[in-house]
């Protein structure tokens, strides 16, 4: 039986978005890992506190582990030892917010870098600006990395019964062959380093 010109035609167009439909899947770039995650990688970090001066107040050690995967609207999700769940996205590394169903960027990709949220709380609101280094940056004194990737968040906290306005600054040091190497919390409104966490320990698939 001859296929009729309409019959064709409609074949045709069906096979050319197929093949059209394929091209576009190939051409999709590669999702950036910036944290190793894998079920079982652990890290274990020393956390050391400073005073104003400078002077170690108090020490302790602090352990996370990529405990399960999971689903999410069909994405495989990474659940951490601290209830967190967290994936690599083409935003960047994000976590995914139970309440919200809705995911947001911790270590933002170069082109989310420079992005915002903002949290109502009932006494002050909070602003966290996200961003990173254009390459690699140097890690002083750590026996793990010398170089990494440098992300910092700007913290403005705004109190509503004064309307006085704070910021504080965190940097985190991260490589994808690692995961998180350094962090460095400030106190507020200066450049005095307050809280450090400094990987001690790790154990990456």
């Amino acid at each position: 039986m001859k296929q009729q010109p309409l019959f064709r035609a409609i074949t045709l167009l069906c096979l050319s978005l197929c093949f059209s439909s394929c091209d576009k899947e190939e051409e999709i770039e590669p999702v950036e890992i910036i944290m190793p995650l894998q079920v079982g990688n652990e890290w274990v970090y020393d956390v050391i506190d400073y005073n104003t001066d400078g002077d170690v107040l108090t020490t302790s050690s602090f352990r996370r582990q990529v405990v399960k995967d999971t689903l999410i609207s069909k994405t495989t999700w990474y659940i951490l030892s601290n209830g967190s769940i967290v994936r690599n996205d083409r935003d960047g590394y994000v976590y995914y917010r139970k309440d919200a169903k809705e995911q947001y960027i911790t270590y933002p990709s170069p082109e989310m870098s420079g992005i915002a949220y903002g949290y109502e709380y009932p006494n002050y609101t909070l602003w966290i600006y996200h961003r990173r280094s254009s390459g690699l940056v140097a890690v002083p004194d750590s026996p793990h990395a010398g170089q990494a990737l440098e992300f910092s968040f700007e913290r403005q906290t705004s109190q509503k019964a004064s309307s006085s306005l704070s910021t504080t600054w965190v940097k985190e040091y991260v490589t994808p062959e690692i995961g998180m190497i350094r962090t460095d919390w400030y106190y507020a409104d200066s450049d005095k380093l307050m809280r450090r966490y400094e990987l001690k320990s790790y154990r990456v698939k």
